[in-house]
């Protein structure tokens, strides 16, 4: 059995609010940004089902504000896992 994962994703509209909220975290096209995570799905397939979980910029960083977490890299990861597996802890 594979390990489930989810993969922070979010709508193309919602994509320069991610950028401005993580600068420098993130490719400059959101074509980019798409064949990146696309990418990191295929590199995991054999070991994880990874899920892309669709987010809302401004509730993340709601979140973000709410744990005291700087949105980066793992703070991304936590929420996707949160919002992606209703039996996750926040």
């Amino acid at each position: 059995m594979k390990t489930i994962s989810y993969a922070f994703f979010v709508t193309e509209a919602e994509y320069p609010s991610l950028q401005a909220a993580c600068p420098g975290d993130f490719p400059p096209s959101y074509a980019e940004f798409c064949a990146s995570v696309e990418r990191s799905i295929r590199e995991m397939a054999d070991t994880v089902a990874l899920e892309k979980v669709y987010v809302r910029v401004d509730e993340f960083l709601a979140w973000c504000a709410e744990a005291s977490l700087r949105p980066n890299n793992i703070s991304r990861t936590r929420y996707a896992i949160v919002i992606g597996n209703p039996w996750a802890d926040s």
